[in-house]
């Protein structure tokens, strides 16, 4: 399944397909990523860019800013969105100069793990 494939496919599934696509029988990557264990490998790389460009956050490891700061304003409680404001305004510039979407995007993850007290990993 492309990248392309998964935007039609809900965000539970996603997770699921990743996790089990790569036979691992819990969600550990996940719990990884939110104690800032980040994976680097090219797959789990090319996922987070997968997840990023779904969530609109980014779009081939290039962050979109206003579309980001937008949902921030209307998906998230008033008492995270400060810490997810910071969190985007200290990367919005963490990747540029980085060809490699897949990488952009795991520089991106990381970024925002540091950023944000508030960061969880879905």
């Amino acid at each position: 399944m492309s990248c392309a494939e998964l935007k039609f496919v809900p965000f539970s599934l996603i997770s699921y397909f990743y996790v089990h696509r790569n036979s691992i029988a819990d969600n550990s990557v996940a719990d990884d990523v939110n104690r800032g264990v980040f994976a680097d490998t090219k797959d789990f790389k090319c996922y987070v860019s997968c997840l990023l460009d779904i969530m609109q956050v980014a779009r081939k490891g290039k962050v979109n800013y206003e579309k980001s700061l937008k949902q921030i304003d209307t998906m998230l409680p008033d008492d995270m969105k400060p810490a997810f404001r910071a969190g985007l305004e200290a990367c919005k510039t963490a990747a540029q100069g980085v060809k490699d979407h897949c990488e952009a995007a795991s520089i991106l993850l990381q970024c925002f793990y540091k950023n944000n007290p508030k960061f969880v990993f879905p």
